[in-house]
Order: structure tokens, then C-alpha cells, then sequence
């Protein structure tokens, strides 16, 4: 590891970051200019905020946003793909396309436990790949002591790793969450993490900015960890993914947790609900803005290999 502590080093890069996100972009949307949404209807769009937070318009003038999303349609929308299949490494359980929908103004990503196992839901927001910029998302999650869920961002070259897990949890009762990212060093995948408590059956917004050499874990609003490394954090453009899977009770026991108990929640069905999404890139006079990612947060996580 090879830490981005000294300010003169992430001043440099700061320099560099605005001209890396402008061309890296695909076919980015925005709220006002997004095609082809169906016109709302009762059954499909709640009034308001569903979670009592809209979606913000502004992260301050450090960042300009480039997308944001709050479900207020019937359909999932072009700016989405669903996943399928089997999730890598996790043969437990399969995606579908069918555990995800949109109504009452959030984007639902259902599982269900079948005769043949669990099917659950993931989406992509391919469409929005970007190097570096702010992810936030309104997120709340069913109890579950079979499911976890993970909102990460994935490499576009689906060279992995590198990959940055900014809300990950195995929590049955969704009173804690984690922190991944994942890189290779001399040949070899290495990852590392940090973990917070929260009451995450509830909404809380959750999200992560990503600039060259820092990565800044958020909770509603607030750097809770960050990592400092040049080795560690990507510089490869990545998009969003969200996604529940099943298995959490074969993960715990791999990763030496208590193993799932009886008196655990264990439904027949759940689901992760999104209100909404909002993404930004560095804004053009980021660096005059930026004073606060010199050096690290306090009382914030250091994450280190």
C-alpha cells in the first residue's frame, strides 16, 4: 500500500480529475431530459418522498450532478439492466429479472424462496459509468437472515477486481453494514473493510465519493470510513450496481460468524427498497472546493491494507 497522505499529491491529482470524467461518461440522463417515461398513475407513483428525503438537486460546488433518478414511473427504464443468472461465487440462489419492479415510487428489488431455491433481484445502471464522481442512494432493507445485500460500483471493463462496496450487509436483523474494496497488488486480489451499526430496516441514504487515491464510505451525509491509498483505489471507470443475493447464512459460517439461529428472521420473502439515486462527477473548480479531502475525516475509519 502506498498512502495519499502528503496534500501537495492529491492537489496534483485533483487537477487531472476533471479532465478524466468528462470523457468518460456514456449516455448519461438526467431528471429533466429523460425519454420514454410512461405518464404516472396512482398505482404506480406515491406523492412526495416515499422515504420523508427527496432526492437532493446539489451536492455543493465541489461535485455536479450528472444523474439522478427517483422512480416515479411504472417501468424500470432504459438507464437500468436486471441481472440474471447465478451470482459470481455465491452458487446460492439465482437473479431474474421478474424480483425487480418499480411502484409507489421505489424501485424494488424482491427475493423470493421457491421450490428450487431463492430468486432474487439486481439492477445496473450501465448507462452512467464514470471515472471518480459521488453515488448516493436512498436504501432501506427487509430483515433477513438468508439475504445480504450490496450496492457497489463495477469495473466497465468487467475486469474484476476493482470493485468498491459501499453498503454491504449479512445482518439478519439490518443493525450493521460494511465497507468493501477490492484490488490486485503483485498478482494477487487483496480486499479490505470497515463495518458500522445502524438500524438499516429503516431509510438512510447511503453512498461513496471516489476520487484518485481516496475513496470516502458516506451515511446519510457523513464520511464514516475512507481509504488513503494510491494502490488501493481504483482509476478505471465503474458504474453502479445494487442487488440482493441469497446465501448469507453460507457466508457467515465461511467468514467465521455465529451461524444463522431459528430464532432469526427468516421470511418467506423480501425485498431492498430504493427511493432514489443520485450521481455526481467532480465539478470544474473542484480543486477550490476540495480543502476537506486532504487529509483524513475525523473520527472516520482508516481503511488500510
Amino acid at each position: 500500500m502506498t498512502p495519499l497522505r502528503p496534500q501537495r499529491l492529491l492537489r496534483a491529482a485533483l487537477v487531472t480529475v476533471v479532465a478524466a470524467v468528462s470523457g468518460a461518461c456514456t449516455t448519461m440522463s438526467s431528471a429533466d431530459d429523460r425519454p420514454g417515461e410512461p405518464e404516472p398513475t396512482s398505482t404506480c407513483v406515491a406523492p412526495g418522498a416515499v422515504s420523508g428525503v427527496g432526492a437532493p438537486s446539489s451536492a455543493g460546488p465541489a461535485w455536479q450532478q450528472t444523474f439522478v433518478d427517483e422512480f416515479h414511473r411504472c417501468a424500470l427504464g432504459d438507464d437500468w439492466g436486471t441481472y440474471s443468472g447465478s451470482p459470481g461465487g455465491n452458487p446460492v440462489g439465482e437473479w431474474d429479472g421478474s424480483m425487480v419492479s418499480v411502484v409507489d415510487g421505489t424501485l424494488r428489488l424482491g427475493a423470493e424462496r421457491t421450490s428450487s431455491g431463492w430468486v432474487t433481484g439486481g439492477v445496473s445502471n450501465y448507462p452512467v459509468t464514470q471515472t471518480y464522481g459521488r453515488w448516493e442512494v436512498r436504501m432501506r432493507a427487509d430483515r433477513s437472515a438468508d439475504l445480504s445485500y450490496h450496492l457497489l460500483l463495477w469495473p466497465k471493463n468487467e475486469q474484476w477486481p476493482p470493485e468498491i462496496d459501499f453498503a454491504e450487509s449479512v445482518s439478519p436483523e439490518r443493525t450493521e453494514m460494511s465497507a468493501f474494496v477490492h484490488w490486485k497488488q503483485d498478482g494477487e486480489n487483496r480486499k479490505a473493510n470497515a463495518d458500522t451499526d445502524g438500524r438499516f430496516a429503516q431509510w438512510h441514504t447511503v453512498g461513496v465519493e471516489w476520487l484518485p487515491g481516496l475513496i470516502r464510505y458516506l451515511l446519510d451525509g457523513k464520511v464514516w470510513a475512507e481509504v488513503r491509498s494510491s494502490t488501493m483505489v481504483p482509476s478505471t471507470p465503474m458504474w453502479l450496481g445494487m442487488q440482493v443475493e441469497a446465501g448469507a447464512c453460507e457466508r457467515r459460517e465461511d467468514w467465521g460468524m455465529s451461524p444463522c439461529a431459528n430464532d432469526e428472521p427468516r421470511p418467506q420473502s423480501a425485498a431492498v427498497e430504493i427511493d432514489w439515486v443520485a450521481v455526481y462527477r467532480p465539478s470544474a473548480d473542484f480543486a477550490a472546493h476540495a480543502g476537506e479531502y486532504f487529509l483524513p475525516t475525523p473520527g472516520a475509519i482508516q481503511i488500510s491494507d
